[in-house]
């Protein structure tokens, strides 16, 4: 009897802020203007929304890639630290979060404006005559997205490191193994179950990114968060804007199902070979 009453909070809060909007943004995705198959039928015919479609695939892939890159050598670092230190280091870490995403978004902006440090600091240098364009291009997009998912990335994977047996990597360097040897069939595999569940986060919060893309990229680099927003607050077409938010979901869904079959749960909790 307690268990389900301890349950009943986050039921209900399940309930209210995604079983309802869910159904919510299903009946007026199919039962638009146009017909039971309107928000289909303007998918389908939009060749805008493929375009945009792709484009946020490719950024999410990317900035996942990229911070799971750079993410993983710093989360080895921390997690190798005692434990009086490593509390340091994680709070640096957390630091950001300590300033909204629009704050850290236009900071950018700033940064990498025609005017900014950036340009600044090349013209200082010699190495640029006038000033370069930095904004509303996918480098601007990719280091503002990878500035704020980074710290999510060496969190999740600080998490699963520091419950690693080290003794095993120990062990497989006394039997003779190269140190290369030793983290590629040994540290790596255990941490495995971190690499993947920071996958899937980082991807599932890249899909959704709005402010971002938005002030750094413009009309020319819009993900579907953007074209999402315009539908609803410029064209006013709730159909095609709730037709839109059911792919993300489903690409949502569709990208963490893949990465379980790539990586089936007895090779993911398998530990070291």
């Amino acid at each position: 009897m307690v268990a389900p009453l301890l349950a009943a909070p986050l039921l209900l809060l399940f309930a209210i802020f995604f079983v309802v909007p869910f159904v919510e943004i299903m009946r007026i995705s199919f039962s638009g203007k146009g017909g039971a198959l309107a928000g289909v039928n303007w998918l389908m015919s939009s060749p805008v929304f493929a375009v945009v479609f792709l484009n946020t695939l490719k950024l999410a892939l990317s900035v996942t890639l990229i911070c799971l890159v750079l993410g993983y050598p710093a989360a080895c670092f921390i997690a190798g630290q005692p434990a009086s230190r490593r509390g340091i280091y994680l709070a640096l870490v957390l630091l950001p979060f300590w300033t909204s995403v629009l704050v850290r978004t236009y900071t950018w902006s700033l940064v990498l404006g025609r005017e900014g440090l950036l340009n600044a600091s090349l013209l200082w240098l010699g190495i640029a005559d006038e000033p370069q364009r930095f904004m509303f291009t996918p480098l601007a997009v990719h280091l503002g997205m990878v500035q704020i998912l980074l710290p999510v990335a060496i969190l999740t994977l600080v998490g699963v490191m520091t419950e690693l047996d080290a003794g095993l990597v120990r062990a497989a360097r006394v039997l003779g193994a190269s140190p290369w040897r030793a983290f590629w069939h040994v540290y790596l595999p255990m941490t495995k179950p971190g690499i993947v569940a920071a996958a899937m986060l980082l991807f599932i919060l890249s899909l959704g990114f709005y402010i971002t893309p938005a002030l750094l990229g413009g009309p020319r680099h819009r993900t579907i968060a953007n074209l999402i927003d315009l539908q609803v607050h410029q064209m006013n077409d709730w159909t095609a804007a709730s037709a839109m938010a059911l792919v993300l979901l489903a690409t949502t869904i569709a990208a963490v199902a893949l990465l379980r079959w790539l990586v089936p749960e007895r090779n993911l909790y398998g530990g070291a070979r």
